[in-house]
């Protein structure tokens, strides 16, 4: 399942991962802290939910930072979030390719 629902900013909101989302992952995510991650994960799956319900967006990445330090429940979301963000089928095919690139890398070596 690539979808989610969860209260963020006193609203229950989806968030979808899709192609969409995790290019808005990456666009965002910093590299460099788990939290840039967290921030641009929430984020991009927000964004790729409003993008296939054709729903203007009523957020901004600096209100959702807010959001997410303000979560309730925070581990116990964040657990529920990443969860589904890494069940799809996307994220695998991408953590896959990855792993085996790496692999054929090291092969060569």
């Amino acid at each position: 399942m690539s979808y989610i629902q969860i209260d963020l900013g006193g609203k229950l909101r989806g968030l979808k991962f899709n192609q969409l989302a995790i290019e808005v992952i990456g666009t965002h995510n910093d590299t460099t802290t788990n939290t840039g991650f967290l921030y641009a994960m929430v984020y991009g799956g927000l964004r790729g939910n409003s993008y296939v319900k054709r729903e203007e967006p009523d957020y901004t990445f600096e209100q959702v930072c807010d959001w997410v330090d303000e979560m309730p429940n925070k581990d116990e979301q964040i657990t529920a979030i990443t969860n589904t963000m890494t069940e799809t089928q996307l994220w695998k095919k991408l953590v896959g390719t990855s792993a085996q690139t790496e692999d054929e890398g090291k092969k060569k070596v």
